[in-house]
């Protein structure tokens, strides 16, 4: 249960507010969503859905299969998530999605009642690449183009209505919180975030079964991308490497000094560069894998001071829980522990550039429990249109 909602959690981190464009259940238009005079039509949630699903696969269509014993993704959304309830994942993935779609409905409210509007670089940039996809699929047809649209249950006008949406959110989160923006963001703002989702720790490593090759410099040896090689231990390597990290964790339960105890027993000398410890992030965990997952949880358990033994598959952890230093996002030597990777530039944001999306996120939260009494929901679309039923969308 665990590894499946890590792997959701990534997922839907990649998806909230991204620009996606999404296919129609039935093609009809039927309003789904409704807050005052804003609209969410049937299509636009389930091309919502369609792109999702194309995204799902694509990122970890092999990994369901292999750790879920299913030999395809189908079979997957018919898997019981809840034993209680009888909901599916496809439950489940579904409801994600619509989760997403009302915070849509509640942004195009806001966005209207803000008096916000597009520019004409906004709308013509959306028109040229249009065009462009057009050129492509159908050699400059919009009779072909609609052909090749009907396929995913939408038009060109509504492929264009839904890049339209997108642009229309990213204005509002900018005119939000961008410089001099009614919620900007502060030092305060920043440093609230980093209190409540952040973790800080030492650890002292020691290698089991693989260890990193040595060069004769004493460095990691690396390959031709940066990559750290590794080598097979010995069994006997491996049953001295452990006789060596219950030592050093004796010691550092009984209350040895612990970073004389770092410079005597770790071997992961990367750590080094960081004197103040080590910064995890709870969304930067959800896509480093399942070591990081375990000792992020590991430590969030875990009271300041204490220390804890973890073994992975290839390494012992002794791990011991420090305070979080005030301001630790501004200390130079910490910064690798506070940059996101921003697919949209292709480069490393700030801290203070990543958290606009969540705190954004938390105020449409915010304003849709001040709309909730206003907003329609057509229930019957809701039960019929699931993920499961959609045609995976790799290509608008």
């Amino acid at each position: 249960m665990k590894r499946i909602t890590k792997i959701i959690s990534a997922a839907l981190a990649a998806l909230i507010l991204a620009s996606v464009i999404l296919t129609g259940c039935s093609g009809t238009g039927s309003v789904f969503l409704k807050c005052g005079k804003t609209k969410i039509t049937e299509n636009m949630f389930v091309f919502w859905l369609s792109r999702y699903k194309a995204q799902f696969i694509y990122a970890y269509g092999n990994s369901i299969k292999s750790e879920y014993g299913v030999s395809t993704v189908n079979d997957f959304w018919e898997m019981i998530y809840d034993q209680g309830t009888g909901q599916t994942y496809d439950d489940l993935f579904t409801d994600y999605i619509y989760e997403n779609a009302l915070t849509y409905l509640v942004s195009l409210r806001l966005f209207d009642e803000l008096g916000l509007s597009l520019s004409k670089e906004d709308t013509d940039e959306i028109d040229g690449y249009i065009s462009e996809l057009r050129d492509n699929y159908a050699g400059g047809s919009r009779t072909e183009f609609n052909v090749v649209l009907q396929e995913y249950g939408i038009n060109e006008k509504t492929l264009r209505e839904c890049y339209l949406i997108d642009k229309k959110i990213t204005v509002l989160q900018k005119y939000l919180f961008g410089t001099g923006g009614p919620e900007a963001v502060t030092d305060a703002k920043v440093e609230a975030y980093y209190q409540e989702n952040y973790i800080h720790f030492d650890q002292i490593c020691v290698f089991i079964n693989e260890c990193p090759e040595i060069s004769e410099t004493g460095g990691y040896v690396t390959d031709s991308e940066g990559r750290v090689k590794y080598r097979d231990m010995s069994a006997a390597e491996t049953v001295a490497a452990r006789a060596k990290a219950e030592e050093a964790y004796a010691k550092a339960k009984a209350g040895t000094d612990f970073a004389g105890l770092v410079s005597d027993y770790n071997e992961n000398t990367e750590t080094a560069a960081y004197p103040d410890g080590i910064y995890m992030c709870s969304d930067q965990i959800l896509y480093s894998g399942d070591d990081a997952n375990r000792i992020f949880d590991t430590v969030s358990g875990m009271e300041t001071g204490e220390v804890k033994l973890l073994e992975l598959d290839n390494s012992i952890h002794i791990l011991r829980r420090l305070p979080l230093t005030e301001n630790a996002w501004k200390i130079s030597s910490n910064q690798d522990f506070f940059l996101f990777y921003d697919s949209e530039s292709s480069d490393y944001i700030s801290l203070g550039e990543y958290i606009v999306t969540p705190l954004f996120l938390k105020y449409i939260e915010d304003k849709r429990k001040e709309y909730a009494d206003s907003i329609e929901v057509d229930e019957a679309i809701r039960k019929n249109c699931k993920i499961s039923k959609v045609k995976e969308n790799y290509y608008f």
